[in-house]
């Protein structure tokens, strides 16, 4: 491949490993943080031994030969446990466990009488890959050290399938860069262990070019959305929600035109007797729907949309009657007590009624 390749394969790495020092540099190590910089190290590695193979500069350091393959055994791990905070809120789920670093122990076990060999043995291996093709061993090794992505890339889209909905991913430009990224990182492996098999001399800068590309696109993702992931994990909460939601049978907008009617042009909010329930059976829907309706899609809480009723119709009654005392309109408005009224109306306006009313005066 062109130098052009090469010179963008060092560039990232270059970038990668400035990335994971600005993870680790941060004040307050979130793990979130922490297993950021782990991924941004790892990917710098790969890249800094492909740029090394690819410019037989690796003869200087031949040591360095295939050190990257225990990191690169970690990366599906530190995917799965990067994308789990999206969907499981509780930090003890998230934990690493034993079973997601067997596939890195098992390659260093592997790997580890060829780290242990001379640097003229590296160097004819490596001579010997370029003529022959990648031995059947270091095959099952790289192959190994890559499953674990193809897992991390199932994990993702099995629960972005599991918990968000197709009309939420079509609308949502932050979650289909998160499936641009995973899906980018996976068809990055699959090329590589086509490569691998098939013995194509360039296979691991192809992958390495993947890579640079991901990671350039990463940076300029942040730089326009650096609050991109505090986005995705939102809508995730929200989808969730929606998921375990009572009203799949309601159509949300006629609710809104229900609730609206009652409210506007039946006043039920005058009866200072109205509760909760009261409403929820003239909404045709339960206490705990009418709740969650309220809460989740109106942002307000039933005594909030009371009051909210209450105050606009007081504020009228102010205006336009000043012959009315203030405890009239409270009770005339369904408030039970003269100072229910006042906290609410000074919650609502900053100020309380009696300032309000010497706006109109003369």
């Amino acid at each position: 491949m062109g130098n052009v390749t090469i010179h963008l394969i060092a560039f990232s790495a270059g970038l990668s490993f400035l990335f994971a020092l600005g993870e680790f540099l941060r004040t307050k190590l979130s793990r979130q943080a922490f297993v950021q910089g782990l991924l941004f190290l790892f990917a710098a590695f790969f890249q800094t031994h492909t740029y090394l193979t690819s410019t037989e500069l690796y003869r200087l350091y031949p040591h360095f030969y295939l050190v990257h393959l225990p990191f690169t055994a970690c990366i599906g791990s530190l995917l799965k446990q990067y994308f789990s905070e999206l969907w499981n809120e509780n930090p003890n789920k998230n934990r690493f466990s034993f079973w997601e670093l067997i596939p890195a122990a098992l390659v260093l076990g592997l790997m580890f009488p060829f780290y242990l060999s001379s640097a003229e043995d590296k160097i004819v291996i490596h001579n010997s890959y370029l003529e022959k093709g990648v031995p059947l061993r270091f095959q099952i090794i790289i192959l190994l050290a890559v499953l674990p992505i193809f897992y991390a890339a199932y994990y993702v889209f099995s629960h972005m399938v599991r918990y968000v909905r197709w009309e939420s991913f079509k609308k949502s430009a932050h979650l289909r860069l998160v499936g641009l990224v995973v899906g980018f990182g996976a068809i990055a492996s699959a090329v590589g262990v086509y490569t691998l098999f098939f013995h194509e001399r360039h296979g691991l800068q192809i992958v390495s070019f993947f890579i640079a590309c991901l990671v350039i696109g990463i940076y300029l993702l942040r730089q326009k959305s650096p609050e991109l992931w505090g986005e995705v994990q939102r809508i995730v909460i929200e989808e969730k929600k929606y998921q375990t939601s009572q009203l799949g049978a309601f159509d949300l907008d006629t609710l809104h035109q229900r609730l609206k009617s009652l409210m506007e042009t039946k006043k039920v909010y005058l009866d200072e007797t109205i509760n909760l329930e009261k409403l929820a059976k003239q909404m045709q829907m339960s206490e705990h729907q009418l709740s969650e309706f309220l809460n989740i899609h109106l942002k307000k809480s039933f005594f909030h949309l009371l009051n909210h009723y209450r105050i606009e119709d007081a504020k009228e009654l102010i205006k336009n009657h000043p012959e009315k005392n203030i405890l009239t309109i409270a009770y005339e408005v369904g408030f039970p007590s003269k100072s229910t009224f006042y906290d609410a109306f000074k919650r609502e306006l900053g100020q309380s009624p009696s300032e309000y009313r010497k706006k109109f005066k003369k």
